[in-house]
């Protein structure tokens, strides 16, 4: 097995150290894996960054769905309004007009 250490040329930066190996299977051919250490507290760091990058896009994922949704109820409204005003005569407007009066006048008896 062979080993290669390397560090990090950058000065004040954490350190890695790289170490190449490979590994024999019986029956395959030899395949080299790299492995790398870094500084708990890098990889910490790197860990937390990853998180936040997940976090961001399954909140923006989210955010998609939820405006599908809402684009969803609002094509149900038009239509349903659309099917009411072409049974009644009533436009969208007016047939609002009448819901608010309802609403207000089960409060005002």
């Amino acid at each position: 097995m062979e080993n290669q250490e390397s560090s990090n040329p950058r000065p004040g930066k954490s350190q890695c150290m790289h170490y190449e190996g490979f590994h024999a299977s019986p029956g395959r051919e030899r395949t080299r894996k790299e492995v790398i250490m870094v500084d708990p507290l890098e990889a910490k760091r790197l860990a937390a960054k990853q998180m936040e990058e997940i976090k961001a896009k399954e909140r923006y994922q989210r955010r998609r769905q939820i405006e599908a949704i809402n684009g969803a109820w609002a094509m149900i409204g038009l239509t349903v309004g659309l099917i009411i005003e072409g049974h009644t005569g009533l436009s969208i407007p007016s047939q609002l007009e009448s819901y608010v009066s309802a609403i207000i006048g089960i409060f005002t008896k």
